[in-house]
């Protein structure tokens, strides 16, 4: 493998309830497996916020959510791997999951409340800042996808307890081949990670050079247990530049 290899959906228990290894050991067992970094997309929604928001202050909500990637980042800082800051944002409407790339801490804190829109009314305001990913669209039989809510989306969702239609994601990317088409593991806990990924031709600091290899489409799908849906992204690719 010619490049970097980063996952671009991974969870801590420091910050997701349904997360299960505490950040470091995240950190520890990607390193392992010889990856060069991830991207901590704890989840971010109404639901959270019920849980978390006791005192109506997003700063100190804030302060909890970022207690996962700050604890990735301290240890990925101790061993030489790049950790990268991102969220999973679902919307009051229904459970849809959306992975959202070229953030800092400081947008997380300006934007208070955006999990509390819906999908179209956080794309129609922040389409032009940030990267929005559909997370696994059609997990569990899901049928409610809003197609012009976001920039792509996972074709390859790792994460081994669900039914996640990465075949009917893979059509939806076919409808629409403008979209960008991502890899992740969907981390929670062990056994889910180095499941799938990207690899960059260059390493990444933060979230804004991520987003800008996304864009550029500079990067290629990972996924030895899905290498169908990695040799159907490079057709795609091919198509387009004829």
């Amino acid at each position: 493998m010619n490049g970097f290899l980063y996952d671009p959906h991974t969870h801590t228990s420091e910050t997701s309830r349904c997360g299960h290894l505490p950040a470091a050991e995240v950190v520890d067992r990607y390193v392992k497996q010889g990856f060069t970094g991830l991207v901590v997309t704890d989840h971010l929604h109404p639901e959270y916020l019920s849980r978390i928001d006791t005192q109506h202050n997003w700063d100190a909500v804030m302060d909890h959510y970022l207690s996962g990637y700050r604890a990735s980042k301290k240890r990925g800082d101790e061993v030489g791997f790049d950790v990268i800051l991102g969220a999973e944002l679902r919307f009051p409407e229904n459970d849809n999951d959306y992975l959202v790339y070229g953030i800092d801490e400081q947008w997380l804190r300006s934007n208070p409340y955006m999990c509390c829109m819906s999908a179209v009314e956080f794309f129609a305001k922040f389409h032009d800042q940030v990267l929005i990913i559909h997370a696994h669209p059609y997990r569990d039989g899901n049928k409610e996808v809003f197609e012009s809510a976001v920039h792509g989306s996972e074709i390859i969702n790792g994460n081994p307890r669900h039914e996640n239609g990465n075949e009917l994601a893979l059509d939806l990317c076919r409808r629409h081949p403008g979209f960008f088409r991502l890899a992740g593991s969907d981390t929670h806990q062990a056994g889910d990670e180095g499941q799938a990924g990207i690899i960059l031709p260059e390493r990444v600091k933060d979230s804004f050079a991520y987003k800008k290899m996304i864009e550029t489409m500079n990067f290629k799908l990972w996924s030895p247990g899905f290498q169908s849906f990695v040799d159907a992204d490079e057709a795609m690719r091919k198509e387009a530049a004829k």
